[in-house]
């Protein structure tokens, strides 16, 4: 089981650092069950473990993969099709 800090709960979003080339995470981040700024080492009594959120926005993710090979399988297979149709 994960540690009941903020960071691994439900109701905690971090905040992010825009930097040139991307985006850090912050130590500190927003509760939205306090409605107030929280540490991410913090821990309360209104703690919900995140895992079941991380494991389906992992399927969504595999999913979506799953989808964007398949349109690259599918173009590949056109563009193989058309090349052999165009040589004489």
């Amino acid at each position: 089981m994960r540690v009941q800090q903020c960071k691994n709960c439900t109701h905690y979003t971090a905040y992010h650092k825009k930097l040139p080339a991307s985006y850090c995470r912050l130590t500190n981040g927003f509760c939205s069950k306090h409605d107030k700024p929280q540490s991410q080492h913090q821990a309360c009594e209104n703690f919900v473990s995140n895992e079941q959120k991380e494991k389906r926005d992992e399927f969504i993710l595999f999913h979506s993969l799953e989808c964007a090979l398949k349109s690259i399988d599918q173009i590949a297979q056109i563009l193989k099709e058309k090349e052999e149709d165009n040589q004489p």
